[in-house]
């Protein structure tokens, strides 16, 4: 008891030595992005939202730009220039544009990790245009950009494009034999969209897969609910996934190792021309529809794994797949073989129905 009452009292102490803020005392940065200059300075802008009366329910951003040779040098500048002190606890989107990250973002991933205030659930992007003309610009004068583009993310998430955010970066940047990725976006006129992934090489950005083709790299990472496709056919044919599944097994006894990666999709026609559609027919199509998309899915997924090795990239986490189960992983070795791995998918399509749309 004596122990306990101790406890109690040390926490009250400390609680009462913590020094609390009022939110209108602080600015609250919600979205912060930076833009290569040169190889020496990088210029930062940081959106601050200022909520009007309540009963107009309206909100406007503060932005501040400047140009710095360091990150330090970049807060204590912005400090500078806020009226009021500047909090980054609320942070929920961090953008890049391309330039940068072509250059590397070792230093922002550095500081992103270290800093206790920043949550690891915040997302990251890469801009494909000016990162600061992205932040001031005006979307919905009910919604900060901050939100517009945390939500933008999170919806392309839901269905083709696939989940990331600083946790999961930062797993792949420190992690041996994978890669990260993050959302590529662009501004386009009063809006703006998210166009591909950007595919990394550790903190360096590498390569891109299109917009066309990050349901593949989503299928290869992760389970898949509600993803679309259509086959590249002149009679137009869709497909919404339900469900999917992927596994893989490496085959480890010769001196190069070889995987093989079994694709499992679910889904129903969501798209088909009237002319193909003959219900007396409708089991002998489905059967043809499955080994069509089956077909698709396996050739996508060859092609982007292909352009992965091209560009030494590892998103799949190959190589860290191979650590975990072979002993005396070496990782200078594993570098040599990455390009020429052979690696097999296999890709079975089930579809429990067919709809038309015409």
């Amino acid at each position: 008891m004596k122990r306990k009452g101790l406890l109690v009292l040390m926490l009250l102490f400390l609680t009462g030595c913590q020094e609390i803020y009022s939110v209108e005392d602080r600015a609250i940065v919600q979205i912060l992005g930076y833009d290569y200059v040169d190889d020496k300075e990088v210029k930062g802008t940081v959106g601050i939202p200022h909520y009007g009366e309540e009963e107009k329910r309206t909100v406007e951003e503060l932005n501040l730009t400047v140009t710095a040779q360091s990150i330090k040098e970049f807060t204590d500048k912005i400090e500078k220039e806020s009226s009021k002190p500047i909090s980054i606890g609320k942070l929920t989107v961090s953008l890049y544009d391309r330039e940068l990250a072509e250059n590397g973002l070792d230093e922002f991933l550095d500081v992103l990790s270290r800093d206790p205030r920043i949550g690891r659930n915040i997302h990251l992007g890469i801009v494909d245009g000016e990162v600061q003309e992205m932040i001031e610009a005006k979307y919905n004068q009910n919604e900060t950009t901050a939100r517009y583009v945390n939500s933008i993310i999170k919806n392309n998430s839901r269905r083709n494009f696939p989940r990331s955010n600083l946790h999961w970066f930062l797993y792949a940047y420190y992690a041996e034999g994978l890669d990260g990725y993050l959302p590529l976006l662009k501004k386009q006129n009063s809006h703006i969209k998210v166009t591909g992934i950007a595919l990394f090489d550790k903190g360096t950005f590498v390569s891109t897969v299109e917009e066309d083709k990050v349901l593949i790299l989503k299928l290869l990472k992760e389970k898949v609910e509600k993803g679309t496709a259509s086959l590249p056919t002149e009679e137009k044919t869709g497909i919404e996934i339900s469900d999917s599944n992927v596994k893989y097994r490496i085959n480890t006894k010769g001196e190069v190792p070889e995987f093989n990666i079994s694709l499992t999709i679910t889904g129903f026609i969501n798209e088909i021309q009237e002319s193909s559609l003959d219900k007396e027919q409708t089991p002998e199509l489905a059967n043809k529809l499955e080994k069509d998309f089956a077909e698709y899915f396996k050739e996508n997924s060859e092609e982007l794994i292909a352009q992965f090795q091209e560009n030494n990239t590892d998103p799949l986490g190959l190589g860290n797949l191979l650590k975990n189960r072979r002993q005396g992983f070496d990782k200078e070795k594993w570098e040599e073989q990455y390009p020429d791995v052979p690696v097999n998918v296999d890709v079975d399509v089930k579809i429990t129905g067919i709809g038309i749309s015409l």
